[in-house]
């Protein structure tokens, strides 16, 4: 264990046995896919807004963006198969806290995310294979670092840009962030939004419509 560990954001603990009912996460993580550039801006805010110490490293983060071309359906026509391999904050208790060997794992009594108690992690990695979509992460100090919604304000959420004109020429889509915290009915609304109908407008060709710059330009 480092001498600090990173941070947990949470609006207190609720400790629970797995035999207790747990209410599920009601608001989660959700990513649409095909509009991710890889910017890594998410990453670095997670790392950030955990860091007990103002470190921004990525490898600190608790979302992962990973290249999956070889997956047809995460790629788009232009080629970008990047997509955001996040907590799925699976039905309570999820998986990774069923796995923990000494009940490491509490809950947001706000959020509902399974959190992990740094003081009584020892380490053994048991819920690392036991996350069924591996997005429980391991730090290069062998802390383990799981999403906790950061109390119910994500940061990578807040970070994530609205796409930009210009991402596939000549073609419509969803100007939207890639990232929502939303309850699930609400991401499948957002889902069926229709591609804004906006022009694709080059930098010079704007410049020249405002009066910046001249045609001789």
């Amino acid at each position: 264990m480092t001498e600090q560990t990173q941070k947990e954001l949470a609006n207190g603990a609720l400790w629970l046995r797995p035999d207790e009912d747990i209410p599920n996460v009601p608001k989660k993580l959700f990513a649409l896919q095909n509009l991710c550039t890889d910017c890594k801006i998410c990453e670095v805010a997670c790392s950030l807004i955990h860091s007990p110490d103002g470190e921004l490293n990525p490898v600190w983060t608790r979302l992962k963006i990973t290249h999956v071309p070889q997956v047809a359906t995460r790629v788009n026509k232009d080629g970008l198969g990047f997509m955001v391999a996040i907590c799925h904050h699976c039905a309570n208790p999820p998986p990774c806290a069923v796995a923990c060997p000494t009940d490491a794992f509490y809950y947001d009594p706000v959020t509902y995310a399974a959190i992990i108690d740094q003081d009584k992690c020892i380490q053994c990695m048991e819920c690392v294979p036991a996350c069924p979509f591996d997005t429980v992460y391991v730090a290069p100090t062998g802390e383990v670092l799981k999403c906790d919604l950061c109390g119910g304000d994500p940061a990578c959420v807040k970070a994530c840009a609205t796409r930009p004109d210009k991402l596939n020429v000549g073609k419509q889509y969803p100007r939207l962030p890639v990232l929502f915290y939303e309850e699930k009915a609400t991401f499948s609304t957002i889902l069926r939004r229709s591609p804004e109908a906006k022009d694709e407008v080059g930098l010079m060709e704007a410049l020249l419509k405002q009066g910046k710059v001249s045609s001789a330009a």
